[in-house]
């Protein structure tokens, strides 16, 4: 079994968006936002080796860390929000290298829901 991890561009990302959250008023408080950005990444920490992976397009290459083929994997949140995680995978370990919402990047993804 591999080891999840995320990169520090991916603990980047969560900084960011407990902030984002809050400014956009989906949070009243930090606190909040912070519980449900740790869901998010315990879902996929948990659950990243039974997901569907399917190979991200060309577009998010550029979030490559190890020069590795990249997937994707989605987490339906709500009937509004899906999240994706982005990752490499390495000899032991699979590396989330990117998270997202359909918000966020759907556009640049073909999928139907």
């Amino acid at each position: 079994m591999k080891e999840v991890v995320f990169t520090p561009q991916a603990l980047l990302q969560f900084e960011e968006s407990v902030r984002e959250l809050v400014a956009q008023n989906y949070f009243s408080e930090e606190d909040y936002a912070v519980d449900y950005m740790r869901a998010i990444f315990r879902h996929f920490a948990l659950n990243l080796q039974n997901s569907v992976r399917t190979k991200a397009p060309s577009y998010f290459e550029r979030y490559k860390v190890d020069g590795k083929e990249l997937y994707y994997v989605m987490y339906r949140k709500s009937s509004r929000t899906t999240w994706y995680a982005f990752f490499e995978e390495l000899e032991n370990v699979y590396s989330i290298v990117y998270l997202a919402t359909n918000q966020l990047i759907g556009h640049r993804l073909e999928i139907s829901l």
